[in-house]
């Protein structure tokens, strides 16, 4: 039995519409401030963001000492790091080595060798080194993985600010809106 020479072209456009109906919307959320109106409402804004700055100040001075106080455990990870990747280093070329090898005795696997009832004319397929090369550490790098688990760069501050913005009487609104593939009519 023959098939129309359609059915490819509906499938395919099958597939289209089956593909294009599985994007789902995405959406921004974003966030208006309205102050308040009477000039009590203004003054008790400027207040909340002079407490804002102060709070920001005290946080950015208490991340610098404790960014500060870490120097002497970044020297010791930074010499440990180093140390551990001299060994991966040494297991990265043991392993390459083996690698090499295999590849290069690869032709042992052929009949006289291996299989006494089959013979392959073609080499057994090569597949890529499994191990990746070990990464060399920097003292940057260990500095901002210690930095990142025992200082906190955030306090609070913007709920805080929030909190009495909205308490002077200031307005907070947050809207949605549908950036990509939007359903119609939205």
């Amino acid at each position: 039995m023959r098939l129309p020479s359609l059915a490819p072209s509906l499938a395919a456009a099958v597939i289209f519409a089956l593909v294009a109906g599985c994007a789902t919307p995405q959406y921004q959320t974003t966030i208006r401030l309205i102050p308040p109106a009477d000039a009590q409402g203004r003054a008790c804004v400027q207040r909340c963001d002079t407490a804002r700055a102060a709070c920001q100040g005290d946080c950015q001075a208490r991340y610098q000492a404790c960014t500060k106080a870490l120097e002497p455990q970044v020297e010791a990870r930074y010499a440990e790091a180093l140390r551990q990747y001299e060994l991966d280093l040494k297991r990265y070329a043991a392993e390459l080595r083996r690698y090499e090898m295999e590849l290069r005795f690869q032709w042992m696997n052929t009949y006289p060798f291996g299989y006494p009832y089959w013979w392959d004319p073609w080499p057994m397929p090569t597949y890529p080194f499994p191990y990746p090369e070990p990464v060399m550490p920097t003292r940057e790098g260990v500095r901002a993985k210690l930095e990142k688990t025992q200082c906190q760069a955030d306090c609070g501050c913007l709920p805080a600010w929030d909190t009495c913005f909205v308490g002077c009487g200031g307005q907070r609104v947050s809207e949605t809106v549908c950036v990509r593939n939007c359903p119609p009519g939205k």
